[in-house]
């Protein structure tokens, strides 16, 4: 998949254009007490008579320093009898992006974040802690190509999704790159545990975190027994990727799998990939070191002597790019991840019966499109030493390819994410599934058409930003937010985030705590009633049902049909499936390198082969 550091600049988009300060005062209203510790929080908003409270770094794991760099996570060893959760924890290592420029003044594209990071982060209403009946529990899992990211992040902190409704929410951090998902045989030599020698460490943490709420999030109000995983993009597919792991199982009770995507790496290509295989970041590394590793336990050593500098600049995109190459993660070592792997898993129907809602958004690729300089021109961007907002005004080149590039990898990109496994889940498994899409594209003038209902476009709308919320809005959300339109946006993420919170209650998008007008009815592919939730404003076309439709074949004979060059119908082919100039393709599609053979075959009788 294609690296999702454009996340951190909608996340710029999302947020404000000065740099933000984070000082919290603990407040003794929010004490909690567990068995092990006293922890005291910090009131993070008031309004309507009602309170947020935060719980900022709580620990779930030992730090993964040292000898623990590629392990599973050990649980906490000695706990704090009193601990004042009032400060965002670490970030896991990290290229800076431009949100982190802006929220706390980094330059992008420095490393950031520590490697001690196993945090996690509580957040309930004054109106929900006072509950007399125990409340869902909404653990929410970040996107960011599983390379970069934050639970604390202030696009899921600091809206008001906590506040308006009764559950308790968790937001988390996981080991993310060539730390939380790493496979190398000499870190292996002589490992006496198996899930040490797994290489999925980021998918470990998340496991351990759910540990940790299944054990405690009692004593905060919360209902141990209906845990709600929720994420997006790569955190949607660490959803889906718990959605199979044996070790999972009895940790949460539903998911929602936002915009996520079933594709996982094989152990050869995380050891051996001429690219981002370990034995290649040994090679290189070890030859600017001028190290000789003649035997396994020299490598072991040698690679735990690497300083996180050194290990995520040799996966760095190149000097100047704050972003990693797509390091391998979600591996199937039989273990944590079973061997058939994401895909095969859910087409062999090997996925745990738990109620589930699969979605996207209707213009995904967009987003990745919009800074794309292959497809757009910054006509002002020479402005930009006076005002880096002449950056943003955008044009592209050829607006019919740029839609219609959009349309077909988009297309792909909703079949992979929502139709797919839908309907794998659906026909195997007794519990309820549900699907939708994100049309949502009311951006002001050009932006409409450039993002649309871009990918991550619902999260300002699910977690209700600053953003969306402000009536006095900076002149960056007014690129993404039009304040005439404020009321309608309102309205949708109220009714988004109502949907999300029934579901959350009793596996039931509809009825409880809230009565929802527009049913969302199962997809249900043994019926042959496979449809899905449209969520839209009424500016346009509301929250309606839709069938659907989409299939391998109708994408591709769309697209050949399409009246443009084959040679722009080639470079959507080869961007489907991202070959790379080695003549080979990377494990980053769900289809057999058999199966995309021929599809290049038929495509247009063979035009795109060479």
């Amino acid at each position: 998949m294609r690296n999702k550091y454009i996340l951190l600049i909608l996340a710029y988009l999302l947020q404000f254009s000065s740099v933000m300060a984070f000082d919290y005062k603990p407040s003794d209203s929010t004490n909690i007490q567990t068995p092990d510790t006293l922890f005291t929080g910090t009131i993070l908003e008031e309004t309507n008579n009602n309170k947020l409270y935060a719980y900022f770094g709580i620990p779930y794991a030992q730090p993964p320093v040292g000898e623990l760099r590629w392990k599973a996570p050990r649980d906490v060893n000695e706990y704090e009898e009193t601990r004042l959760a009032v400060e965002r924890p670490n970030r896991c290592p990290q290229l800076a992006g431009t949100i982190d420029s802006i929220e706390e003044g980094f330059t992008v594209g420095e490393i950031i974040g520590s490697e001690d990071c196993l945090y996690l982060n509580i957040f309930v209403s004054e109106k929900a802690k006072n509950s007399e009946t125990k409340l869902p529990v909404m653990v929410w899992i970040h996107g960011g190509s599983n390379v970069s990211g934050y639970g604390a992040d202030v696009i899921y902190t600091d809206g008001d999704f906590a506040l308006d409704h009764e559950i308790i929410l968790v937001t988390i951090n996981y080991r993310l790159g060539p730390f939380g998902w790493f496979y190398n045989s000499a870190i292996n030599i002589n490992a006496d545990n198996a899930l040490d020698a797994s290489g999925n460490y980021g998918t470990l943490d998340i496991i351990k975190s759910l540990e940790w709420v299944n054990k405690n999030i009692s004593y905060f109000g919360g209902d141990e027994k209906n845990i709600t995983i929720f994420g997006e993009s790569a955190g949607a597919r660490n959803i889906n990727s718990l959605m199979i792991s044996p070790l999972s199982e009895r940790l949460f009770t539903k998911a929602i799998s936002q915009s996520g995507y079933l594709v996982s790496d094989e152990l050869i290509t995380a050891e051996n990939d001429y690219e981002v295989g370990s034995n290649t970041l040994l090679k290189a590394l070890a030859t600017i070191k001028n190290k000789k590793l003649e035997d396994q336990l020299a490598k072991k050593d040698f690679l735990y002597s690497l300083s996180v500098d050194e290990i995520l600049n040799f996966y760095r995109r190149s000097v100047d790019q704050n972003n990693l190459v797509d390091v391998p993660n979600i591996l199937p070592d039989g273990n944590v991840i079973p061997k058939e792997g994401l895909y095969k898993s859910f087409e062999l129907k090997k996925m745990h019966d738990k109620p589930i809602i699969f979605g996207s958004t209707r213009d995904e690729e967009k987003l990745f499109m919009v800074f794309d300089e292959y497809f757009i021109n910054r006509p002002l961007g020479f402005l930009s030493w006076l005002d880096s907002r002449f950056n943003f005004y955008i044009k592209p080149k050829d607006s019919q390819y740029y839609d219609i590039y959009s349309k077909y990898m988009t297309e792909s990109t909703i079949l992979g994410a929502t139709h797919l496994p839908s309907r794998f889940s659906s026909l195997q498994n007794t519990s309820p599934v549900f699907a939708y899409r994100f049309d949502w594209d009311e951006e002001p003038g050009d932006w409409s058409f450039l993002i649309g209902a871009g990918h991550a476009m619902e999260l300002g709308f699910l977690f209700k930003t600053k953003s969306l919320t402000e009536e006095n809005k900076t002149s960056i959300a007014q690129l993404l937010y039009d304040p005439e339109k404020m009321d309608t946006d309102l309205q949708l993420a109220n009714q988004m985030g109502k949907y999300w919170v029934n579901f959350a209650y009793d596996n039931d998008p509809n009825i409880n705590p809230y009565e929802m007008n527009n049913k969302w009815l199962e997809w249900n592919s043994n019926m042959n009633e496979e449809r899905f939730l449209v969520l839209d404003t009424t500016n346009d076309k509301g929250i309606v049902m839709y069938n659907a439709e989409l299939s391998e074949s109708s994408i591709l004979q769309g697209l050949e049909s399409e009246n443009i060059s084959n040679e722009k119908k080639c470079y959507v082919i080869d961007s489907l499936f991202e070959r790379s100039g080695h003549g080979v393709v990377r494990t980053r599609t769900t289809l057999s390198n058999d199966q995309i053979i021929e599809i290049y075959n038929n495509f247009m009788n063979g035009k795109c082969k060479n």
